[in-house]
């Protein structure tokens, strides 16, 4: 069974470029583009995973991750968040794995397949 990735990131070339690289890659990709779309994607299928950038128009990734980490119905998935900016605090953002942009394409890759 594939596993199902949702990535939440606002550029949409980025958004673009997770998901073909992931979807080559054999996993099923589901992308938004805020909080919202995080949202509203969780109120219809739990993912496996969770790429998650720091910031979005309608929220910041951080908060966004403590709160699915502090949920009980959703702590159990993995978040990997991204940033172009220095982000060296991962306890306190709860997240299983961080990327820093610009990223290469094996990063993507491997960040997935560590954490999925």
């Amino acid at each position: 069974m594939k596993k199902d990735v949702l990535v939440i990131e606002d550029d949409d070339d980025i958004r673009y470029l997770i998901a073909y690289v992931l979807k080559k890659e054999q996993y099923e990709v589901r992308v938004g583009a805020s909080a919202g779309d995080l949202s509203r994607e969780l109120s219809i299928k739990r993912p496996d995973l969770i790429i998650l950038d720091i910031m979005l128009p309608d929220g910041n990734g951080v908060d966004l991750c403590k709160a699915l980490k502090n949920d009980r119905s959703t702590r159990h998935i993995p978040v990997i968040i991204m940033s172009a900016h220095q982000f060296n605090n991962m306890e306190e953002a709860c997240a299983d794995d961080f990327i820093s942009k610009p990223f290469s394409i094996k990063q993507i890759v491997a960040s997935v397949e560590r954490v999925a």
